[in-house]
């Protein structure tokens, strides 16, 4: 019964996201059609589909789907979630600090014409 509705918590949060079936379907390397039977629930979805939808989102698959599906897919606990938020985090604060040092080197090494 849960698997019935993936297709549509993958659907909801793409209109959310306001994100063309178009962009999702070349993501997964099908058609636009193919896909659209993945969120009218006509077929059935892989867990490896799953994964490449939540990353192209910018989410985890908790987010993309509701915990009692996501947990049926991905057969993960709640120390696997925590360890992907904490994993999450991470990535974005290394991200924020390389761009932050960047401006500074750059600040510092460009030669002043004002004084």
């Amino acid at each position: 019964m849960a698997v019935a509705q993936i297709g549509t918590y993958i659907r909801q949060k793409r209109e959310s996201l306001r994100i063309s079936q178009e962009a999702v379907a070349y993501v997964l390397d099908m058609s636009q059609a193919a896909y659209s039977k993945i969120e009218r629930n006509e077929t059935k979805i892989k867990v490896d589909q799953v994964y490449k939808i939540a990353d192209y989102f910018g989410i985890s698959v908790y987010e993309l789907l509701p915990p009692s599906l996501a947990s049926d897919v991905t057969g993960e606990n709640l120390l696997s979630l925590l360890y992907h938020y904490i994993n999450r985090w991470l990535k974005k604060t290394v991200r924020l600090f390389k761009a932050k040092l960047g401006c500074f080197l750059r600040s510092i090494a460009a030669p002043s014409f004002f004084g």
